[in-house]
């Protein structure tokens, strides 16, 4: 008999490093004590339930190559604690004839021993699985505490025994900068490239690690932008790995954030925050509806653009200086065939936006007015923890089917093929409603209680306290601004959870 050992250790400690030389003389004793020859030996230092591993892979091709008669494992849990690669090492061994031992006596298919197959590759994954929740618990509760469990801090703070403290190395500075620049019209790049002009440290120098980079990236910019801990706030667990076998990262709703209000000192503040996140959101969208005209990164920026649209041809406004105005962009690229040249003075809008939170501001003093928004802000809450609860209903109603569907597998009562089938469609499923579930997550956390008024009315008598309207007050309050042929202007707010419900009110009492 040629025969495979397979030895593994999850990481390559000292420790695990004597485990891999004990394995080896294990075998070689064994193998010997059976008058076999050993054909090859696959090393793993990778965790057993990953389902795509280089040497697991390897000994499947040389399984359907014929290169071995026989594989070796201490144990069932060393070729995999996923389900899914052993299922698949097992039917590669039977249809290729080749035999499989583990030596804690589980499986020995020379002896014909191979229906508690399934039943142990799921015992192991399930186990694996466990001792992952226990781990996420453990972390769980130190963030709960309101402790830093992350192996960096965020760039401008430093940690001391899991607390945060603002850095003492121009880092935090950087981070204000940043914020004001987004808000003052800069793009993700545009930053990023300012700073390494400058020679600012990037986030991985200041860490020490052994990959740093003077460059900075775009993406290192917006991670900073989208991190609530500059707020003061500790948010963590706001991703998870899908599951034991599977390791890639999703983003969780912030529903299930853990959030320990002022566990340190801020860099931002809140309002500034969420500002950018609304803003982040709106450029997000406008990139996708208007691809052209956010691919040019070089275009003149003036007080704004980007913030007026047409609404009957749905285009940007753009901006003529020797009119200090501006106008529809299809009729001023097209003519006035393609749409009419919508136009306003830039000064005039000023003056409008100064008058329209005015009178906003007045609104907020009026009871009846109150009430109102008061009684659409639980309407609308309640409507959508209805739709959140019937669907985490159905996903579980299709995790019981999944199970059912597994213990029949296990059973034998049906086909690898049928079961294979029936759980992709199940998954795909799934898939529709996580997705639906996650939307409806976060439409209830930017939804606001009705004390959330007060603070508006705060935030608008602070934007009526600058002196003069610039890019950073229209980009902190201002979410779009459409006006049509006759002249009129419509205001949409950036009020977080409320832009909606407010904008409406405000039209209906013009």
């Amino acid at each position: 008999m040629r025969a495979a050992i397979v030895r593994r250790v999850s990481t390559l400690k000292e420790v695990q490093e004597n485990s891999l030389q004990n394995q080896k003389d294990f075998f070689e004793d064994y193998v010997q004590s059976k008058g076999w020859d050993i054909a090859e030996i696959y090393t793993e230092t990778e965790t057993g339930t990953k389902f795509s591993r280089k040497e697991m892979n390897r000994l499947i091709a040389d399984a359907k190559a014929k290169k071995f008669d026989i594989i070796l494992a201490k144990e069932l849990s060393r070729l995999a604690r996923n389900q899914r690669l052993a299922l698949e090492i097992k039917e590669v061994i039977e249809k290729h004839g080749i035999h499989l031992v583990t030596l804690d006596g589980a499986i020995d298919t020379t002896t014909g021993n191979t229906h508690m197959f399934g039943l142990f590759a799921w015992i192991y994954e399930q186990e694996a699985q466990r001792t992952s929740e226990r781990i996420k618990m453990a972390l769980e509760t130190k963030a709960k505490k309101g402790l830093y469990k992350g192996s960096n801090p965020p760039y401008g703070y430093v940690v001391r025994e899991g607390r945060l403290y603002v850095s003492d190395d121009g880092s935090s500075e950087i981070v204000e900068r940043i914020f004001q620049s987004y808000l003052g019209g800069k793009g993700f790049d545009a930053i990023a490239r300012e700073l390494f002009e400058e020679g600012v440290p990037t986030p991985s120098m200041i860490a020490g690690k052994k990959n740093q980079t003077i460059y900075w990236h775009g993406s290192s910019v917006r991670k900073i932008l989208e991190n609530p801990h500059y707020t003061g706030d500790m948010v963590q667990g706001r991703q998870s790995t899908i599951s034991v076998t599977n390791k890639s990262r999703k983003e969780k709703p912030k529903t299930e954030f853990i959030v320990v209000k002022n566990t340190h000192e801020s860099i931002i503040s809140g309002e500034v925050f969420e500002s950018v996140q609304q803003l982040i959101a709106f450029n997000r969208k406008k990139s996708i509806d208007n691809p052209d005209v956010c691919s040019r990164p070089h275009q003149n920026v003036h007080l704004f653009t980007g913030v007026i649209f047409c609404p009957d041809c749905g285009s940007g406004f753009h901006y003529k200086r020797n009119g200090a105005c501006y106008i529809c962009g299809r009729s001023d690229k097209l003519g006035d065939k393609a749409c009419s040249k919508h136009r306003i003075r830039e000064d005039a809008l000023v003056a409008i936006i100064r008058w329209d939170l005015q009178r906003l501001s007045k609104l907020l003093d009026d009871q009846s007015f109150y009430n109102t928004v008061k009684d659409k802000f639980v309407k609308a809450k309640s409507k959508l923890e209805k739709e959140l609860k019937a669907c985490a209903g159905k996903i579980e109603n299709i995790k019981n089917l999944k199970s059912k569907a597994l213990s029949k597998y296990l059973e034998e009562s049906i086909t690898k093929s049928d079961y294979d089938d029936y759980i992709a469609a199940q998954d795909a499923e799934i898939q529709k409603l996580l997705h639906n579930k996650e939307k409806l997550d976060s439409a209830i956390s930017a939804s606001v209680d009705v004390d959330v008024l007060g603070k508006i009315k705060g935030i608008v008598a602070s934007s009526l306290e600058f002196q003069e309207i610039n890019r950073e007050v229209i980009n902190r309050f201002i979410e779009k601004i459409e006006v049509t042929a006759d002249g009129n202007v419509k205001l949409y707010y950036r009020f977080a959870g409320t832009s909606k419900i407010l904008n409406e009110l405000m039209t209906d009492v013009n």
